[in-house]
């Protein structure tokens, strides 16, 4: 990126007042939209599996399976079909559900959830599911029954539908039947050991945490960002209008050009990702190699192994607080559901791939440079004079916390997205290099993303 200024930027209060004012104006009318289009609400009626109903297609058929004898036993609330069907989901999730009512022998309360699977796919597996369960009708055509079970999620059950319907014409089943339950127990092992690596997380990120709050180190020299406040503001103001155009303007391109809608997500933030680096860039007067050297000084392998250390502090007080929220969130959609949803029904190698960079590679790159690498010590500078270093880095790191978590436009999600952004301030701080935050941020985002891929 070329260096387009010698100096940080400094513009004329003249123009640059107005200037700031249009931005906001602008921002207001797009986010109106904005924050409709992501509030979190229930997928469509006809949208396939979801990774919710994943889940639950694992739990319950772990139950069913020789090997679930200690689930069953344990009684955990919410494990029965009837208790699941109460909840929300798609009509696909509702089909799921009627395959394991069948299994267990409630055909009766199967018999209502087949009514949820919508369109023609949805009348194909009412046809499969009353010839597999009932005997009645004929059995689907084997293009019909892939449809199925690619809207079942290829899971459990779709695997046990399809031994039901082999066995119902006289083939032998417990082939299907084997690679059911091997599905179902090898992902309720990833549970437990997901579920044993997050408590061994906890446990390492507690310790860690005390072990920093016990050999305290002194404030390390931060970067000094030149750009005036009026700079940094319409810098703010410019990439978040970026961020809230780039929605409608990639979903116009892939209109136009259908071959790109797998790259959706990746085009959609490059495209507010690289202009608001090329507005930092410009708005400091350096071009980027520039600015990430005094940013990211130091040796960085020192850094990225401190920040092994931060990702577990990370993990614990995002655990923490969710906990502590729980009891209020309890029948709240998850804030992301939508986005994880999406991330469970990747299909492609290459698609998968592209997106797991973006979201673990280009995301946190530029969202620490943003917050911790510029914002952070523009802040913590100018209210040294006033509150004294410890106290203005403090400050700086919960401001910027917090606006990291109200980036996101995720009101149920601010505060365990604050939290995290709290630890990845702190990070910043305590190495003064921004290589620290980025690989812990970057983990974060790679360890979400590559357990929805697991479990789906």
């Amino acid at each position: 990126m070329a260096q387009t200024h010698s100096r940080p930027w400094h513009p004329d209060p003249s123009w640059a007042d107005l200037f700031i004012a249009t931005l906001v104006l602008a921002i207001l009318l797009l986010l109106g939209g904005t924050l409709r289009g992501r509030r979190t609400r229930p997928l469509p009626p006809d949208a396939g599996l979801t990774l919710q109903g994943r889940l639950q297609d694992v739990v319950l058929g772990a139950t069913e399976t020789q090997q679930g004898d200690l689930l069953r036993r344990l009684k955990l609330p919410g494990l029965s079909v009837v208790e699941l069907a109460k909840g929300d989901g798609t009509g696909w999730d509702r089909a799921m559900l009627a395959v394991h009512a069948a299994e267990i022998g409630d055909l009766a309360t199967g018999d209502r959830l087949i009514q949820a699977a919508p369109g023609a796919d949805g009348a194909a597996f009412r046809d499969a599911w009353q010839w597999g369960y009932r005997g009645a009708g004929a059995p689907p055509t084997p293009r019909a029954l892939r449809l199925v079970q690619r809207q079942l999620g290829a899971g459990f059950a779709a695997r046990i539908l399809e031994a039901r319907l082999l066995g119902r014409g006289g083939g032998d089943p417990r082939p299907l039947e084997a690679q059911a339950r091997t599905w179902a127990t090898t992902r309720l092992l990833l549970f437990g050991a997901a579920g044993s690596a997050g408590f061994m997380l906890m446990i390492v990120g507690i310790a860690f945490w005390l072990f920093l709050v016990a050999v305290p180190v002194p404030p390390v020299p931060l970067p000094h960002m030149g750009m005036s406040g009026r700079a940094l503001l319409i810098v703010l103001l410019g990439w978040f209008l970026a961020l809230l155009a780039a929605g409608p303007m990639t979903s116009a391109l892939v209109r136009l050009v259908p071959a790109l809608r797998p790259l959706f997500l990746p085009l959609d933030y490059a495209f507010h990702a690289l202009l608001g680096t090329a507005f930092l860039c410009r708005a400091e007067g350096v071009d980027l190699r520039t600015l990430w050297r005094r940013v990211a000084p130091g040796r960085h392998g020192a850094a990225a192994a401190t920040g092994l250390g931060f990702f577990t502090v990370a993990f614990a007080a995002v655990a923490v607080v969710s906990l502590a929220l729980s009891p209020w969130l309890r029948n709240v959609a998850s804030p992301q559901a939508q986005l994880l949803d999406l991330l469970s029904r990747l299909q492609g190698l290459w698609v998968v791939g592209l997106l797991f960079v973006t979201v673990a590679v280009l995301a946190p790159a530029f969202e620490e440079l943003l917050f911790r690498g510029v914002l952070l010590p523009w802040l913590g500078e100018r209210m040294e004079p006033r509150l004294g270093v410890r106290r203005a880095r403090w400050t700086a790191i919960a401001l910027t916390g917090l606006g990291f978590g109200a980036m996101h436009m995720q009101p149920l999600g601010l505060p365990t997205l604050t939290t995290l952004g709290v630890v990845l301030g702190f990070a910043f701080l305590r190495t003064g290099n921004l290589g620290t935050s980025i690989l812990v941020h970057g983990l974060w985002n790679g360890g979400v993303f590559l357990l929805v891929r697991g479990l789906s």
